[in-house]
C-alpha cells in the first residue's frame, strides 16, 4: 500500500512576506497559546480545571468566544478572528471529534448568557471539522 504524499502545512509554506500582508490587509491575527492545554478522559475533575481556567480568561477581557477546531493555525487565520481578537486558549485535545464536540456545547450553554459571550448559538452548524495532526482543540479566543 502506498502512503499517502506529505502535504506541509501552511504554518511552513507560508513565507513572511505573506504573513505581513494578511496582517496589513486583513488585520493582525491572534496569538495561539497552547501551554496549559489539557488532554486525557473527561472527568469532573477535568471540568473543573476547564472551568477555573475559563473562568481567569474571562475575568478581565472584552469579549471572548468558545469554540472547536481541528487546526488552530488555519482557524486564527480567518478573517472572522483576525483583529477582533487577540489570543486563542486551547483548553482541551482528544482525537475524538466527538468529545471536543460535546465539551464546546457544555461550556457555551454554561457561558451563553455571559454579558462578554461573542457566541452566537450553543450548538454548532453542523460543519465537520478537518485535522491536520489527528487531534481537535477546544479552545477559548479572547480580546483583552
Amino acid at each position: 500500500m502506498k502512503n499517502k504524499p506529505f502535504r506541509p502545512h501552511l504554518s511552513q509554506t507560508e513565507t513572511l512576506l505573506q504573513k505581513m500582508w494578511k496582517d496589513i490587509t486583513v488585520g493582525v491575527k491572534p496569538q495561539i497559546k497552547c501551554d496549559e492545554c489539557i488532554t486525557g478522559r473527561i472527568t469532573p475533575a477535568l471540568k473543573t480545571k476547564l472551568t477555573k481556567k475559563i473562568n481567569l480568561l474571562i475575568k478581565d477581557c472584552q469579549s471572548f468566544k468558545i469554540g472547536k477546531t481541528g487546526d488552530a493555525y488555519i482557524r486564527c487565520d480567518k478573517k472572522d478572528y483576525r483583529d477582533v481578537f487577540s489570543e486563542m486558549h486551547l483548553l482541551y485535545k482528544s482525537k475524538s471529534e466527538s468529545n471536543v464536540s460535546n465539551l464546546e456545547e457544555e461550556y457555551i450553554e454554561k457561558y451563553f448568557f455571559h454579558s462578554q459571550t461573542q457566541n452566537k448559538r450553543i450548538k454548532s452548524p453542523g460543519k465537520t471539522m478537518s485535522t491536520y495532526d489527528g487531534y481537535y482543540c477546544l479552545y477559548i479566543i479572547i480580546n483583552t
